[in-house]
């Protein structure tokens, strides 16, 4: 059986907006889930949803917060996420990142206080859209044991690096 992507993504904004998401926040999560999906990282789109709305439903993830600025030195931004949705805050990040970058050429933001954002390339292709240059990455929790290890203890932390170039990716 066969979905359009923009079914997925109506049947995802209406969740989210049951679940009492802002209309403009549930269509960037409905989107950026569907389109993880569609790059085939089901693991980090449609799959994920599940495990995100029970981060809502125990209080993990607070729907009404968003990242804030702490902290400016020039160019370097510290943001406390407020344990928004990880997408919503990545998003925030990466689009100041990029205003930064815009006015004294280069702009790095660090962001604490947050949760999943799920497919790191969604923030590499952001700033690649806006014709930016940018390095992301991220922590993650203890998945795997060191070389010759049996107990997890460190993570596969992403790291993205995107060129802006023309056409289509």
């Amino acid at each position: 059986m066969q979905i359009t992507s923009q079914h997925m993504q109506d049947v995802l904004y209406k969740l989210f907006l049951k679940y009492k998401f802002h209309k403009e926040k549930a269509q960037l999560l409905a989107q950026t889930y569907t389109e993880s999906t569609l790059s085939g990282v089901n693991s980090h789109g449609i799959n994920r949803v599940p495990l995100f709305l029970e981060y809502v439903e125990n209080g993990s993830v607070k729907i009404d917060t968003e990242a804030e600025k702490v902290e400016s030195f020039g160019s370097i931004e510290r943001w406390d996420g407020n344990y928004g949705p990880g997408i919503i805050n990545a998003t925030k990040c990466t689009q100041r990142a990029v205003e930064l970058a815009k006015t004294h050429g280069m702009g790095l933001v660090a962001l604490r206080n947050t949760n999943h954002w799920m497919r790191g390339g969604t923030y590499g292709k952001l700033a690649a859209d806006a014709g930016c240059i940018s390095i992301l990455f991220t922590n993650t929790q203890p998945n795997m044991p060191p070389w010759g290890g049996k107990d997890s203890r460190i993570g596969n932390n992403p790291f993205i690096v995107s060129i802006p170039r023309k056409g289509e990716m």
